[in-house]
C-alpha cells in the first residue's frame, strides 16, 4: 500500500518539481526567482505546461486537475514549507487570480546551507565600513 501511495503520479511529479530547483538533470526548471520575502515560485499555469511536458500523453483537462493535486503533494512533502499563495494579474486587457506555489525566503530547507542565489554566484551585500 506504502509503495501505490508513494507511486502515484502527483507526489512523483511534486518530487521532481522540487528537484527540478537545483538538478539541471531533471529538465526545464519552471521555477522562477521571486522578491522581498519570496525565494521561488511556480505559477500554476506554468506547471500545468511543466507536467504536460514531463509526461507524455496527458490532455490539457487532465494537466489542469494534476496542478492540484501536485501542489497538494509539494505542500504535504514539505511539510508546509512551501506555501500557496493568489495573485491577481493583467493580462491582454484582463485581470485574473492565479495561483502560486511559494517558497519563502525565510524557509528552512533542510540540506541547503545558503540561497540559491548565492549557489549561482551573484554578489553577496558586503558590510559598509565607515
Amino acid at each position: 500500500m506504502r509503495r501505490s501511495a508513494a507511486n502515484a503520479l502527483p507526489t512523483r511529479l511534486a518530487a521532481k518539481l522540487w528537484k527540478a530547483r537545483v538538478d539541471d538533470s531533471v529538465g526545464d526548471d519552471p521555477w522562477k526567482t521571486g522578491c522581498k520575502d519570496v525565494a521561488e515560485y511556480v505559477k500554476a499555469s506554468d506547471l500545468k505546461h511543466w507536467i504536460r511536458r514531463q509526461e507524455t500523453g496527458i490532455s490539457e483537462t487532465y494537466a489542469k486537475k494534476l496542478v492540484s493535486r501536485t501542489i497538494d503533494a509539494a505542500l504535504d512533502l514539505s511539510k508546509n514549507r512551501l506555501a500557496v499563495r493568489k495573485r491577481t494579474e493583467r493580462k491582454n486587457g484582463l485581470e485574473y487570480t492565479e495561483r502560486r506555489l511559494v517558497l519563502p525566503a525565510n524557509a528552512a530547507i533542510p540540506g541547503e546551507s545558503s540561497s540559491r542565489t548565492e549557489q549561482n554566484g551573484e554578489p553577496k551585500t558586503g558590510g559598509v565600513h565607515g
